[in-house]
């Protein structure tokens, strides 16, 4: 499916916000949990993240949802970069 039928398809459904990792990098004291994160998921994209115990994948969905502060890079929902904002003027929601 392209860009433009999934954004197509996006908008359809009501939900233009994508998600987009820019270079982010999350450590919890000395441990670097991701490191230079680039990632884009498009609007309307359905998405799972993979792999091992430990290797950030809740890490970078606490980034999105604002319960852990990146080191580096930003993090934008849409075109909004919402890496300086709390979690609760993003707009979102997460279950674990």
């Amino acid at each position: 499916m392209t860009t433009d039928v999934r954004r197509a398809t996006a908008e359809a459904r009501g939900t233009t916000s994508g998600i987009r990792f820019d270079a982010v990098s999350v450590a919890y004291g000395s441990t670097t949990v991701l490191d230079s994160l680039d990632l884009t998921v498009e609007p309307g994209e359905v998405m799972a993240l993979l792999g091992p115990s430990g290797s950030g994948k809740t890490t970078a969905l606490r980034a999105v949802a604002g319960f852990v502060r990146p080191v580096s890079g930003r993090v934008f929902i849409g075109d909004r970069d919402v890496t300086d904002l709390p979690p609760y003027r993003r707009g979102i929601g997460m279950v674990v």
